[in-house]
């Protein structure tokens, strides 16, 4: 069995990028941005799971704009271009399997 805490602060500006999990099959990873952080479009050739943790970002997904609060999932299919902007400091926790 493992833990893993996953409350941190980040600094005004900065991107954190944690990875929590990795096998050749899934991967979770921490994601912490800054208000106004973006993240280029780019794919995955996994299923994305995007769980939001606190703050509030915009994700565009084959050109449709969704914005995720706390508590709310986006899921992704393989291969399907995304970008995000945090609207707020931002935790979200992204599985891809």
């Amino acid at each position: 069995m493992q833990t893993i805490s996953l409350d941190t602060v980040i600094p005004q500006q900065d991107k954190k990028i944690t990875s929590i999990y990795n096998t050749e099959a899934r991967q979770i990873v921490h994601l912490q941005l800054s208000a106004t952080q973006e993240i280029p479009t780019h794919k995955s050739p996994k299923q994305v799971f995007i769980i939001v943790k606190s703050g509030k970002v915009v994700f565009t997904v084959s050109d449709q704009e969704i914005t995720l609060s706390p508590n709310e999932v986006l899921v992704m299919e393989p291969d399907e271009y995304h970008s995000l902007k945090a609207l707020e400091d931002t935790s979200i926790l992204v599985i891809k399997s």
